[in-house]
Order: structure tokens, then C-alpha cells, then sequence
């Protein structure tokens, strides 16, 4: 075989199956969203083409605006606790105290357990008549919390979500960092000693801008889990109260499975890809790499 051709070859493999994987299902959504594709049209294969008509119907519906809105906050929310809760575990793991390789394994527990078994569990923690989380705050004096209903309104409810989000993801974060700060050398920072730099100042001026690289990688994972949440939510509330827990992942799984509206599902799960795209642009842009002080 010629030399020329043999990468492409060894690389076959691996390209089919990112391409059968990830490239065709993604294709065939943005297909699905031009068509009128409902369980008939599943059952015998015949969908009709309605053109942009389930792009105008989303577009104009204010629920969709509502949804995407509850999608962007939370999922921001997300994301940031995420990467400070992970951010300052990994500070306090990089530096050689007694117990610090137990406490490194003991954070990974939450980041082990399943979506769906740790939603059940903070459900449960957070329940108005017998969970843990209101009695705490009942004896430390917060009385108003005896009883109260966490899932009872959208802002409690998300709040609840947003701790089980960040406790079960800050581990792959911390972890990630920690293995970063391992990088950067310690001449660096015995140089930054000498001249009078404090531990501020050796955290802003070499720790973050040495790991930007892995900063990047981190926030644009973190933000494709945290827009596309749905077991924990499903789990939690449904969506409820009144479809008020709703998001972009959560609605496009309603309208497939619910409302058997297919094409409508996949064009919410494309607007939901268009806008996960605009964020990555965003962070790749104000993290890149810098050349010769000028952004590359």
C-alpha cells in the first residue's frame, strides 16, 4: 500500500465510528427539524417537509424564550459554581497537609454516583415533611424552614438543583486543575517569592494564566453538561411546578416523547446546539492564547 494512504487507513476505523456516532445524528436532527414528523411518520417512514415553519412556531412561542432563559441562567450558574467550587478544592489539595491524599480520594465520591441515584438522594434530603436539609436548619434557629417546600416554586427548586449540580461535577474540575498545578514549575513561584509576591498575586499572575489552556477545555465541558442537564431535573421536579423547572433539554424531551412532535423536539434540540455554540465562541475568544501580548 502507498505510504500516502496508510494513515488514512489506520485512521478509518476510529473516523467511522465518530462519524456514525456523532456527525449522522446530528445530521439527521437538523433534517428532522424541517419536517412534520410525528409518530405516524415513525411508524411508516413518511414525514412531510414544512420548511422553517417549526423554526417561526418555536421563535414565536414565549415559553420557548421562557425556557431558554431558565436554560442560560441556571446553566451559567452552573458552570461558575462548578469552576470556583472546583478551583479552590484544588488549592487546598495542592498544598501538603496531613490527610490531603484521603481528602483527594473522599471528593470523588459525589462525581461516582449516577445522575439519576444522586437526584433521588438530594430529592429526598430536601423534602418538606422528612428530609434532612430543614431539619439542620431548624436546629441551628432558621424555624422558617420546618416544613417548607423546596420544590414548591421554580427559584427554590432550581437552587436545590444548582448545589446537587455543582457537589456531583466539582470533583472532575478539582481534579483536573489539581493535575494542571502539578505542571507549572516551582521556580516560578520561588522567583515570584523573592520578588515580594504574596499568594494572591502568585494565584493571578502565573497559576491562572499558566493553565488558560486547561481553563478553556474545562469551562467549554462544563458548559455543554451544564446546558444539556436533564436526568437530575427530570428527577427532581419534572419540571415542575407548572413546567416553571423547564429547560431547553428537558422541553425538547417533552415534545418528543409527550407531544410525539419530533420535528418540533429536534428543532428545539438545534436551537439549543446553535446556542451552546455561541458560548464556546465567547470563551474560546476571551481565553485564547495570547501571542506577543496581542490576542492570537
Amino acid at each position: 500500500m502507498n505510504n500516502r494512504w496508510l494513515p488514512w487507513f489506520l485512521l478509518a476505523p476510529a473516523l467511522i465510528l465518530i462519524l456514525t456516532l456523532t456527525i449522522y445524528p446530528l445530521f439527521n436532527t437538523f433534517y428532522l427539524s424541517f419536517r412534520q414528523y410525528d409518530m405516524y411518520s415513525l411508524m411508516t417512514g413518511v414525514s412531510s417537509w414544512v420548511g422553517l415553519s417549526n423554526y417561526t412556531e418555536t421563535l414565536t412561542d414565549p415559553f420557548f424564550w421562557t425556557v431558554t432563559r431558565n436554560t442560560v441562567v441556571f446553566g451559567l450558574a452552573c458552570v461558575f459554581g462548578t469552576m470556583i467550587a472546583g478551583l479552590l478544592v484544588a488549592l487546598l489539595l495542592n498544598t501538603k497537609f496531613k490527610g490531603s491524599r484521603i481528602l483527594g480520594i473522599v471528593i470523588l465520591i459525589p462525581w461516582v454516583f449516577p445522575a439519576v441515584a444522586g437526584g433521588i438522594v438530594w430529592r429526598w434530603m430536601f423534602n418538606d415533611q422528612y428530609g434532612v436539609a430543614n431539619y439542620l436548619l431548624t436546629q441551628i434557629g432558621l424555624t422558617q424552614f420546618d416544613g417548607f417546600a423546596w420544590f414548591n416554586t421554580p427559584w427554590t427548586a432550581f437552587t436545590v438543583i444548582f448545589f446537587m449540580i455543582v457537589w456531583q461535577s466539582f470533583p472532575f474540575i478539582a481534579v483536573s486543575l489539581l493535575a494542571g498545578f502539578q505542571t507549572i514549575p516551582d521556580t516560578l513561584y520561588e522567583a515570584a517569592e523573592i520578588d515580594g509576591a504574596n499568594a494572591w498575586h502568585k494565584v493571578t499572575k502565573i497559576t491562572l494564566p499558566m493553565l488558560k489552556p486547561l481553563l478553556l477545555i474545562l469551562f467549554i465541558l462544563s458548559t455543554i453538561w451544564d446546558f444539556k442537564i436533564f436526568d437530575q431535573i427530570y428527577v427532581m421536579t419534572e419540571g415542575g411546578p407548572a413546567r416553571g423547572t423547564y429547560v431547553l433539554a428537558l422541553y425538547s424531551w417533552s415534545e418528543a416523547f409527550n407531544s410525539l412532535n419530533f420535528g418540533m423536539a429536534s428543532t428545539i434540540a438545534m436551537l439549543m446546539f446553535v446556542l451552546l455554540m455561541f458560548f464556546i465562541v465567547i470563551y474560546i475568544y476571551f481565553l485564547r492564547e495570547e501571542k506577543g501580548g496581542k490576542p492570537a
